[in-house]
This record gives C-alpha cells, structure tokens and sequence, in this order.
C-alpha cells in the first residue's frame, strides 16, 4: 500500500491550511495517509552542523519530530506540504522544513541524494487571503522543485486566494475540485 505524508505546517489550528488535510485523506485511495501538524509538533530549525553528511543515510542529529519523520519521508510515496503565505512568501514553519531536508543532502553521491527511494510525487499548496496568486503558485513550485533532494520526480503546486475567514476554502467549489484532483494523481 502507498504512503501519503501530508505535512500542514501552518502554526495556527485553525484556519486555511488544516483544513485541507482532512479533505485529502478522505480523497485519497488505496494509501496509507499520514497527517503532520506543525503546530502540535517539536520541530527545530536546521543548525547547519552537516552531521548529517557524515552518515550514509537520512538521519539529523536533533532529537525532534522532525527526525522522527525523515526515515518515513525516505520512505514514503507521496508528499503534500501545506503553507499559508504570509508578507508574500510561504511561512516560517514551510521554510524550516525544506532546511531540514538537508539531511538528504549529500554531494558525494549520485543526484546528491541519500534518498533510498526515487520517483515519488510532491506537492506544495499555498493558501493567503489576497494578493498576486499566480506569484505565489511559483512560490510554491519553486519550494515543490526543491523536493527533488528528497527522492520526489513529479510535482503540482496549488495555490488558494481570496479566502481570509479560518475554513473558508472550504466553500469554493473550484478549490475542492483542485484538492481532489490533487488527491486522485497522488492515488495514481
């Protein structure tokens, strides 16, 4: 059975952002589906130590969530990160887990990886309540392009405006239709 890892790294509970998971692991078929909250999680910002590169695998020093998870990202199939965008750029909390993907950083090894599983699908969804969406959709493919490092080929980036009440993506019907698109390629 695939493994689906959803990562809302939103820090509110309430809002845009967590109310997606929910709507994705309904969706999503024939997968194990993994929901990470940062918000109720213990997840520290990357040192730049690189004790990571001593070690032939996906492993980082800190005793956090976040270590907790890259065996399970390694392994997974498929990732969606979620961000609400805040100043015109994804949050604090997105940017801290892209860095702590340096721990499959490894230029001394093919594609500069020690990821042992290639070929997943990754996906990054933004959400804000007004501004330049198309700039943000760039936004987050940039950030899904760099979950290459981690063993991911294939991206989407979604990205979701005009929705400043907490859930109300919820009641635009193009955006449900965009998520369950989304969870269907991630069922593929």
């Amino acid at each position: 059975m695939k493994k689906v890892i959803i990562v809302n790294t939103s820090p509110r509970t309430t809002g845009n952002c967590p109310a997606i998971p929910a709507r994705l692991e309904e969706k999503i078929t024939d997968a194990d589906v993994e929901i990470v909250d940062f918000a109720k999680s213990n997840i520290n910002y990357c040192q730049g130590c690189d004790a990571c590169m001593a070690k032939d695998a996906v492993w980082c020093v800190q005793e956090d969530d976040m270590s907790a998870l890259l065996p399970d990202l390694d392994s997974c199939d498929a990732l969606v990160l979620l961000s609400p965008i805040y100043w015109g750029d994804v949050c604090a909390q997105a940017k801290t887990f892209v860095d702590r993907l340096y721990a499959f950083f490894n230029p001394a090894k093919p594609n500069m990886t020690v990821a042992t599983k290639a070929g997943k699908k990754g996906a990054v969804i933004v959400t804000c309540g007004m501004g330049d969406i198309v700039a943000y959709r760039k936004e987050a493919a940039n950030i899904a392009g760099s979950l290459s490092v981690s063993g991911f080929t294939e991206f989407k980036a979604l990205g979701f405006n005009e929705i400043n009440e907490p859930g109300s993506v919820t009641e635009h019907a193009d955006y449900l239709q965009q998520i369950d698109d989304l969870a269907a390629w991630l069922s593929a």
